[in-house]
């Protein structure tokens, strides 16, 4: 009736703790890029880190957005038409949102006590 027997599958659980932890990193790069740009808009670090164009809505809202830097390629695409016209901002995007992950993971699993060596204790 098939194969009888048990196969040990190692578990590599972290909850959304590194999702949690890769957005506190992008929202905290976005923001000190704003700050300097607004700032020091001239400066080409600053612009390394990010450029920043300011959007008016209807609503008498407004909203910056990146439109280059390093800002830019960790900022999701915002449709499959940006996707198409700039797939390497997708591509990046997506290998550091996974890296990014990734890492964090491995590290929230040392830092919680749930690695093999710690909960074998």
């Amino acid at each position: 009736r098939g194969v009888v027997g048990s196969y040990p599958i190692k578990l590599f659980y972290t909850s959304n703790i590194p999702i949690i932890l890769q957005s506190a990193l992008v929202s905290n790069l976005f923001f000190f890029s704003q700050v300097l740009y607004t700032r020091f808009s001239s400066n080409i670090f600053v612009n390394i880190l990010g450029r920043w164009r300011e959007v008016q809505y209807a609503s008498g809202g407004s909203q910056l957005l990146p439109i280059g830097g390093l800002a830019y390629y960790l900022s999701p695409p915002g449709n499959l038409n940006e996707i198409a016209a700039d797939p390497i901002h997708a591509l990046l995007y997506v290998t550091f949102v996974l890296a990014s992950c990734a890492l964090f993971s491995k590290a929230w699993i040392d830092v919680s006590g749930q690695s093999a060596s710690d909960v074998m204790k």
